[in-house]
């Protein structure tokens, strides 16, 4: 029987379900071969609960700046694994007032 592809089994999967079972998120560019790793919790509070095929889109690499590259994979962390993988913490938000002018009659 062939194996299911990939982006089907993350259908089924979301963001705090990959929090709850301990998992990080790697994203990697298929064009310039960076990977980034985030941990659930962080990307929780940027978007909704979405699941996990959905949100491989959502990423732009930082260094070619493609975002159609882009390809999503759920990572066990296991204990010979800590402090040897460089996973990217959320700081701080910051929140950008732009103003919107409409030219009107007095």
């Amino acid at each position: 029987m062939p194996e299911m592809n990939y982006s089907k089994k993350l259908r089924g999967w979301s963001l705090s379900d990959a929090d709850e079972a301990g998992q990080l998120l790697e994203v990697t560019c298929q064009f310039c071969k960076r990977t980034y790793r985030f941990f659930p919790r962080d990307l929780l509070k940027l978007t909704p609960n979405v699941s996990l095929d959905r949100l491989a889109g959502r990423f732009r690499c930082q260094r070619c700046d493609r975002a159609d590259y882009m390809v999503l994979r759920v990572v066990q962390i296991w204990g010979s694994e800590y402090r040897k993988l460089t996973v990217r913490r959320l700081v701080k938000i910051n929140t950008v007032k732009k103003p919107i002018w409409e030219d009107g009659f007095l």
